[in-house]
């Protein structure tokens, strides 16, 4: 559970300015629409219009020249039906003869006889603004032309079309306040959604500076903030367990440690005493208690360097069969006087790329385990073999074996298959530990099996150099 953390900086601040952000995209985009729009209306709604006027020229043009055609001339009676294609329909509409002249205009007039001035025609003046024509023809002669144009203010645009154009302008005002409001609430929505799994993570993190060690987000999803959570658990688990390991090295440490020094103490102190004469006898205890400090105290620290990576490796392509001779050859008379025999399977021309020093040191940490936890009479298996990309170096011995229970930890600091019969030959419980840090320095990997009809069997695979 997550304890008790301090908040640090505002609250919510993120939350606001993603609410805003989303509001901000919001606007853009509806001023964009609404600009966009606005210029495709403006060319095509503009060359709507004007086709209609062009209709309504051509409708007018037709009425003319129909009359024209029956009545041998212009009529009256046929000006007296224009209105409804100009000032009924708010637009300017005049008639000229051949001439140019005027003879139908009712931008100005007042009355159908000052519309139609069927007197001599006067000079036409050009309007203001964008005219569009139509002739009227009679008898395929021109005789006269129709103009039409619009008496709004806005060109051609009537007033019916400045009402269209008003409302999509506050259609698309209210669509933009309306897009800005939900974005808004999407956004604000979207942040805490956000927000909440940080503010969890953030918690956590304080609770794990303030001492809280079981502070965890608790976080599970497959987002990238969920994925974040769970790595800050499993970070903060791999705290912990590196903190136990330390509480468990400390403590092991200490137990080892005060193994051989109450040994010494007592015996010194027993020879102080008298109960003890200081002879050679007593003088070895102590020196071999000694030498049993000296080697557990450079033991742990060769594991500490190899953990943390301070040993250098000097690595370059072998024959992994190289180390495995040196190793048993190093071992040989240890295993003689246990009075182990050998069975070597040694393939040759498995290049790995290793360290030949240290690999020759973890192989012959196995060797010594085995001569030290088999019996006179038992047989030491050393075989090296290919295995697909992987070279297989494998120290098979007939000794005590291992518990199934046991086989995750026998690589741990520490452990001991025969707590007594160790201590009696001398181990320190830390050569399988260095013999794994080697190895995965190496980038392989060691395990334990039991071997059938007894005994153990540690297996190193280290990967293979498939060209040399």
């Amino acid at each position: 559970m997550i304890g008790t953390a301090r908040k640090q900086g505002p609250e919510h601040t993120l939350s606001r300015r993603l609410a805003l952000a989303f509001a901000a995209v919001a606007a853009i985009t509806m001023l964009l629409a609404a600009g966009i729009l606005m210029f495709v209306w403006a060319g095509q709604f503009d060359k709507y219009v004007q086709d209609q006027l062009q209709e309504t020229a051509n409708g007018a043009s037709q009425l003319l020249s129909t009359s024209y055609t029956q009545s041998g001339g212009w009529s009256l009676s046929a000006f007296s039906q224009l209105p409804r294609y100009g000032m009924l329909s708010g637009l300017a509409l005049q008639v000229l003869d051949a001439k140019g002249g005027i003879i139908y205009d009712d931008s100005s007039a007042l009355n159908l006889r000052e519309h139609a001035m069927l007197g001599p025609p006067v000079n036409a003046t050009d309007p203001q603004g964008p005219v569009v024509t139509a002739p009227v023809v009679a008898a395929d002669e021109v005789v006269g032309l129709v103009r039409v144009w619009s008496l709004s203010p806005q060109g051609l645009l009537t007033d019916n079309d400045l009402r269209f154009r008003r409302s999509s302008a506050l259609g698309l005002l209210a669509a933009a306040v309306f897009a800005v409001f939900f974005a808004s609430l999407a956004g604000l929505w979207f942040a805490m959604s956000l927000v909440r799994p940080i503010d969890r993570i953030t918690e956590a993190a304080q609770a794990l500076a303030d001492g809280d060690r079981d502070a965890r987000t608790g976080i599970d999803g497959e987002d990238a903030i969920s994925v974040l959570g769970r790595t800050f658990d499993d970070m903060a688990d791999a705290i912990e367990a590196d903190r136990e390991m330390e509480r468990r090295l400390t403590a092991d440490v200490a137990h080892e440690l005060r193994t051989p020094l109450q040994a010494i103490q007592a015996t010194v102190e027993a020879m102080q005493d008298g109960v003890y004469p200081a002879d050679a006898e007593h003088l070895q205890i102590v020196r071999d208690e000694t030498v049993r400090l000296s080697r557990l105290t450079a033991g742990i620290l060769e594991l500490t360097r190899l953990e943390r990576g301070n040993i250098p490796m000097r690595f370059e392509v072998i024959d992994a069969a190289g180390p495995v001779r040196v190793a048993l050859d190093a071992h040989r008379a240890l295993l003689d006087v246990v009075g182990l025999a050998v069975d070597e399977r040694i393939e040759v021309g498995l290049h790995i790329h290793a360290d030949r020093d240290r690999l020759t040191q973890a192989i012959g940490n196995l060797l010594s385990n085995a001569a030290r936890y088999s019996s006179p009479g038992g047989t030491v298996t050393l075989s090296v073999r290919r295995d697909d990309a992987r070279a297989l170096i494998e120290i098979a011995d007939t000794g005590i074996g291992i518990a199934e229970e046991d086989l995750e930890q026998v690589f741990s600091r520490f452990w001991r298959a025969d707590e007594a019969r160790d201590r009696a030959s001398g181990g320190l419980g830390i050569g399988l530990a260095v013999v794994r840090e080697i190895i995965e320095r190496h980038g392989g990997c060691v395990e334990a099996t039991r071997r059938e009809g007894g005994g153990s069997v540690f297996t190193i695979a280290i990967p293979l150099v498939l060209e040399v």
